[in-house]
């Protein structure tokens, strides 16, 4: 998280939220134009790059991901989309948003509750260059008021939380836009063009290829409800299909589909 905050600094964008997950990121942020996001995120994923091959032996793993850099419409928009991000973690099944600690979902609307400052937090301007430089592992300077906890510049020191809550204006705002489900919407929206949306023949094809690679048959009355979900999972990942075509495809309710997705 410390390049996400000394490369938001250095490129002057302001971070609203995020969520760093195993194999995708995402950040809502505000900028003076859409090219100073573009370098913020080439370089965050350069440095990122260089960092997994230095720890990982993973030399150009990501030099073929894609980066994406899209516009919000309105404040309607950004509020719906800053709640997509931070569910990311929930819906993955891997915490619950204001729990998980490589995102922001854990700042807003606590009333301090759960907040990362905490007295073995020390200042910037406490440590020494060469401390700062082998912490962050960088020479970019940053803000001497900023706060690190066990090697981490706090999310607080760089996202205006009090701007986000403002947004929403109260907690039952920002509980209404997590209960939104838009995700099929904003996923269509952010895919990169290379996933072509299939036609049920088409699908059911896929699906029978799949699950003789996954199961060793390809007849679907033959798979268990775990089976058929992990189906379910495998082909929504792969095609990007809509919850409620993948649930014809498995032959599942669509509720079954919808909750388990």
């Amino acid at each position: 998280m410390n390049r996400l905050a000394i490369l938001a600094h250095k490129y002057h964008i302001v971070i609203l939220a995020f969520v760093l997950m195993d194999n995708h990121i995402h950040i809502i942020a505000r900028a003076f134009s859409k090219d100073d996001c573009t370098l913020f995120s080439h370089e965050f994923k350069r440095l990122t790059g260089k960092y997994c091959a230095h720890r990982y032996g993973t030399e150009g793993a990501l030099r073929r991901l894609p980066v994406q850099v899209l516009p919000i419409e309105d404040d309607d928009d950004l509020k719906t989309k800053i709640c997509y991000v931070l569910k990311n973690p929930t819906k993955a099944r891997m915490s619950m948003f204001y729990n998980y600690p490589w995102g922001t979902g854990k700042l807003y609307f606590r009333n301090g509750e759960g907040a990362s400052l905490c007295p073995k937090g020390i200042r910037v301007k406490d440590l020494g260059v060469n401390q700062l430089r082998s912490i962050c592992q960088s020479r970019q300077q940053i803000p001497e008021e900023w706060i690190l906890v066990d090697g981490l510049i706090l999310p607080e020191n760089y996202v205006p939380v009090a701007d986000v809550e403002a947004l929403y204006k109260t907690p039952r705002s920002f509980m209404y836009f997590l209960s939104l489900n838009k995700d099929d919407e904003i996923e269509h929206e952010t895919s990169n063009g290379d996933n072509i949306r299939l036609t049920d023949t088409e699908l059911r094809q896929a699906r029978n290829l799949l699950s003789k690679q996954l199961f060793g048959t390809a007849k679907l009355q033959d798979l268990s409800l775990p089976q058929r979900l992990k189906l379910a999972r495998c082909l929504r990942s792969k095609y990007l299909c809509s919850k409620k075509q993948i649930a014809r495809i498995v032959r599942l309710p669509i509720d079954t589909v919808i909750s388990n997705l």
